[in-house]
């Protein structure tokens, strides 16, 4: 059973549960085009600006459209970037407008960089100011790199200088990753390096790994030094993992090797999961449990029964407490059945209940009405009274009612009575007189109001 989260509340409760969830982030900014102006010369000047796109077009752009855009922008600007310039300020659709930018600047770079540079510089501040400066930069880096840092470095500063020093990296190291790290390494420590050192180590380790740590461990700053290696395990990985790990390997002993595995896992696992798992049951202690953790986030999501399967194979110890409940829970976020069923069939240990009753949770946030149902399919035993008043125990939060009735099928009489007392006192905290309501109705027995009133007294 697949489900999805449709309501916010229990999306959120969902993501208080899993501590936050297992992944992280949003990165889209969109600009909508501008509406059209209704003269004549407006329409001719769309006209124009529309014949050097070489689309009828000036909205919906896709990644083939803006590659052709910034072609056909180089083309322009390679017989006469002035006019080229002149037509991109009659492009309406930003998206549009920044890629043809794109094409323009990098040719007008390469040609007359002082003359790009100070067009660029007439932009107002934004994205359009920093995307003609890139641009520009990167053209001049491919004729003449040395001058292009030298004239960066001495001519911006602030969030300008970090991007175009990143524009700078990537295109200086792709030609010469050795002469471009000896720049960045020039470059103040801090956010205007970081992403040109980054862009460095990219290019650099798909030529020579072993010279790219070299040059890492030439860093004076740790901070630095550690970020730029997690970035060069990374990209390592992607390219031959095996040897990512033997180099990761020989690191452990280290106190950064932990984020070394991580960093390692998390481009792995993603490539590879099954590959990465043998070497994950290699590693000792908590190396081992961080790194199956990181795994799981990224396999559960794929294909989670396989991850299930291989969390179980763990011996006891760390590494099987939070890896059994954690595919426990993020499998139940997609297939709450599967993943309960699953936990049910684990030989009974600590890490096996917390991973019933935190798959059960996650089912309750997600589609309470189905979990109740199949509750309902399960027989009249211990092991039902106890997912009926784990799940009661979620659902009070947003679902009073429909918790307590929950509850009352529990058939144990001390668990259901010891369960409803524990919801209403939950739910009077936080709203008295429903609760005072709903149980003046109901008719409780005595055992339950007395012991409920004797836990609001403790409250006081």
């Amino acid at each position: 059973m697949k489900v999805e989260l449709r309501n916010p509340f229990a999306t959120l409760l969902l993501g208080l549960l899993l501590g936050g969830g297992l992944t992280h982030a949003g990165w889209v900014l969109q600009t909508a085009g501008k509406p059209a102006a209704g003269s004549v010369q407006d329409a001719g000047r769309r006209a124009l600006a529309s014949r050097a796109l070489g689309s009828p077009s000036t909205s919906g752009t896709n990644l083939r459209g803006k590659e052709r855009i910034e072609e056909n922008a180089r083309l322009l600007a390679s017989k006469d970037p002035r006019e080229a310039w002149r037509q991109s300020l009659e492009i309406e659709n930003f998206s549009e407008r920044a890629a043809f930018l794109r094409g323009l600047m990098r040719e007008w770079g390469r040609q007359d960089p002082a003359a790009a540079l100070e067009m660029a510089a007439t932009l107002p501040a934004g994205f359009l100011k920093q995307e003609a400066f890139d641009a520009a930069c990167g053209g001049w880096v491919s004729k003449q790199p040395e001058a292009a840092a030298k004239w960066a470095i001495e001519h911006l500063t602030g969030p300008l200088a970090g991007e175009a020093f990143g524009s700078i990296a990537r295109e200086w190291a792709a030609m010469d990753p050795a002469a471009a790290a000896a720049w960045v390494s020039g470059l103040p420590n801090g956010v205007l390096s970081s992403g040109a050192t980054t862009l460095v180590i990219k290019a650099w380790v798909e030529q020579d790994p072993q010279a790219t740590l070299k040059w890492i461990d030439s860093f004076s700053n740790v901070e630095r030094r550690d970020a730029a290696l997690g970035v060069l395990v990374s990209e390592w990985s992607a390219q031959s993992p095996t040897d990512a790990a033997r180099w990761v390997d020989s690191k452990m002993g280290d106190p950064k090797a932990g984020d070394l595995a991580e960093a390692l896992i998390g481009a792995w696992g993603a490539q590879d999961p099954l590959a990465a798992s043998q070497w994950v049951m290699t590693l000792k202690g908590d190396v081992q449990t961080t790194s199956a953790a990181t795994l799981l986030s990224l396999w559960a999501s794929s294909d989670p029964k396989v991850a299930a399967d291989w969390a179980a194979q763990f011996p006891e110890g760390e590494t099987r407490s939070q890896a059994i409940p954690a595919i426990a829970a993020t499998w139940a976020g997609s297939e709450p059945e599967k993943a309960v069923a699953w936990t049910l069939a684990l030989p009974d240990s600590p890490e096996q209940r917390q991973a019933m009753d935190d798959s059960v949770r996650t089912w309750t946030i997600i589609a309470p009405e189905s979990l109740s149902g199949w509750v309902e399919t399960q027989g009249q035993n211990a092991a039902t009274d106890h997912l009926r008043s784990v799940a009661a125990g979620t659902l009070v939060e947003f679902q009073p009612q429909d918790a307590l009735a929950m509850a009352g099928k529990i058939t144990d009489l001390k668990k259901r009575n010891d369960s409803i007392t524990h919801l209403l006192n939950s739910w009077g905290r936080r709203d008295a007189s429903a609760a005072s309501a709903w149980a003046t109705q109901a008719g409780l027995p005595s055992a339950i109001t007395d012991r409920l009133q004797s836990l609001q007294k403790e409250s006081r």
